[in-house]
């Protein structure tokens, strides 16, 4: 059994670095940000690539990130030729000598063209990601985040038992654009409220699971439009990770009594003061389960499950959720077997930058395991 460890990035290489040094797993380590030259072998397969999904993200995340916009057809032509050269290039690093192929999620664009390339070989792939619960990870066969192997059937957790104490405290993100969340005045919260942290406009969990919630506009003005016809306010925390502003946005909570920003406040304060958490299928969906709060989603999450949260797939829909709010009896039993299974059972203890002999060893089980 031998599988190819392909990272992205400098911090890939070096966890990957260590699976390689600490198991007897029988892997070979690349690194893509080094110049890889085109190969002959990838001009034979060039018309078998099915390369639109990567494309389409990457072009998607640019119109996410950026403002300044060229015209959308020369977008996906710059980003067509260069999937092509890097699927073309691929070839040179991957090949048939190799029964598995590891990424870190493997959803975005150099990873998931690395996957069409592996596909043609037959190569299964094996997914990791930062875990969605304090100090784990997420090693997984299947896929990440709604494509994981997370049992999805209620009756399941309802079984399952174990006596593991679960963590009470949830690890900030430390915020790339510092100035939204420093030194900022804490203005006074609502004494009710439903808290609704945004997330990444242009991550692929927006990109690709969330049907109706297109970007974070769109989930603030449908969280607008439910106040200004009713007595809920809502509370939004900007994500700590986005490079994105949103000025016009905080210019209406100046001229409402209903909708405010507080990013001067942590996101576990704003989980625990609010009365629910609306999430489209962010992991703070999964930290508001782990302080006892009752969570709505609004898109394709793998914790979309009964008696757990409660999803909407329109505004009308959550409307609904939100004025039974109260009738809401949430299942704690229920949902404690839920998230002790995901922290005991199906995440790896330990973080990608500090592995520990457990955590390798349940790595090597995972790889080794056919």
């Amino acid at each position: 059994m031998k599988t190819l460890l392909f990272a992205v990035s400098s911090k890939h290489q070096t966890f990957f670095n260590r699976i390689k040094a600490e198991t007897t797993c029988d892997v070979d380590v690349v690194y893509t940000k080094k110049l890889t030259l085109p190969s002959l072998r990838g001009l034979r397969y060039v018309f078998k690539a099915n390369l639109k999904a990567p494309i389409e993200l990457r072009v998607q995340d640019y119109l996410a990130r950026d403002s300044f916009r060229f015209p959308l057809f020369l977008i996906r032509l710059v980003y067509g030729v260069r999937a092509y050269a890097t699927y073309i290039s691929y070839f040179s690093l991957i090949s048939d000598q190799y029964n598995q192929i590891m990424f870190w999620s493997g959803m975005t664009f150099r990873q998931a063209i690395a996957l069409e390339v592996a596909k043609l070989y037959s190569i299964r792939p094996i997914y990791v990601e930062n875990g969605f619960m304090p100090n784990r990870i997420v090693v997984d066969k299947k896929g990440v985040n709604y494509y994981n192997a997370v049992p999805r059937d209620r009756e399941f957790f309802a079984s399952y038992h174990n006596d593991k104490i679960l963590p009470d405290t949830l690890l900030p993100r430390k915020p790339k654009n510092a100035k939204k969340f420093e030194n900022i005045e804490k203005l006074p919260l609502p004494q009710k409220f439903i808290f609704v942290p945004f997330q990444l406009d242009y991550d692929t969990q927006i990109m690709l699971f969330s049907p109706w919630i297109k970007d974070m506009t769109i989930l603030f003005e449908t969280m607008e439009n439910i106040a200004q016809n009713t007595t809920i306010q809502f509370v939004f925390k900007e994500h700590p990770t986005s490079i994105k502003e949103y000025p016009k946005l905080h210019e209406k909570t100046r001229n409402s009594s209903n909708v405010m920003f507080a990013n001067g406040y942590s996101t576990q304060e704003l989980i625990e003061q609010s009365q629910a958490v609306i999430t489209i299928n962010s992991t703070v969906g999964i930290e508001s389960l782990l302080l006892g709060k009752k969570v709505i989603t609004l898109g394709e999450a793998f914790y979309n499950i009964d008696g757990i949260v409660m999803h909407a797939t329109d505004q009308k829909q959550l409307e609904q959720i939100l004025i039974s709010l109260d009738d809401w009896n949430l299942d704690f039993a229920l949902v404690e077997n839920f998230l002790k299974y995901l922290y005991d059972d199906y995440l790896i203890e330990g973080s990608f930058e500090h592995s520990t002999p457990k955590q390798m060893e349940k790595i090597q089980k995972i790889i080794d395991n056919v």
